[in-house]
């Protein structure tokens, strides 16, 4: 319960990285169309690997998305780290795109303290890093990097 949780927020988080990637048209002609965490598998006590079906209409050019990383953090501590295989957005398409995420629990974070979350769903307490290569279909491309995402705020513009 706790992992799927964990789940939708980073396809949130991955989402807002496609939106916040697109070339051509506007940045807010991107929509995300729908999400659907479709698996969920334990690798150990502290690790996950997630498949999640992300539908995305994009008015615009070809882009693809890699090196993604995220690191979230509850109270400035991290407490997960998430990683996620390359995916490329079709031009003027709307399609549903399979991410795979792999998150790893920081060693020092108690998990104990997500169950917090389960009583009290406010996430006013976790922020995130997240940083990605986003590159147009010829390869011209940029790191982006941004720190201290509020999800709470994040989640509100979905």
């Amino acid at each position: 319960m706790m992992i799927k949780k964990t789940a939708k927020i980073v396809t949130l988080l991955l989402a807002a990285a496609l939106c916040l990637c697109s070339c051509g048209k506007s940045l807010k002609d991107i929509k995300i169309t729908s999400y659907e965490v479709t698996s969920v598998a334990p690798r150990g006590l502290s690790a996950f690997d997630a498949t999640i079906d992300l539908g995305v209409n994009n008015p615009s050019v070809q882009f693809s998305l890699s090196a993604i990383s995220a690191t979230v953090k509850m109270d400035g501590a991290p407490c997960l780290y998430l990683t996620a295989d390359d995916v490329k957005v079709e031009a003027r398409s709307e399609q549903v795109y399979t991410l795979i995420l792999h998150g790893v629990l920081d060693k020092a974070f108690n998990p104990f303290s997500l169950l917090t979350l389960l009583q009290n769903p406010d996430l006013e307490p976790i922020t995130l890093d997240l940083s990605y290569h986003g590159s147009l279909k010829g390869g011209l491309g940029k790191d982006f990097e941004y720190k201290d995402i509020k999800v709470k705020d994040l989640i509100g513009r979905l």
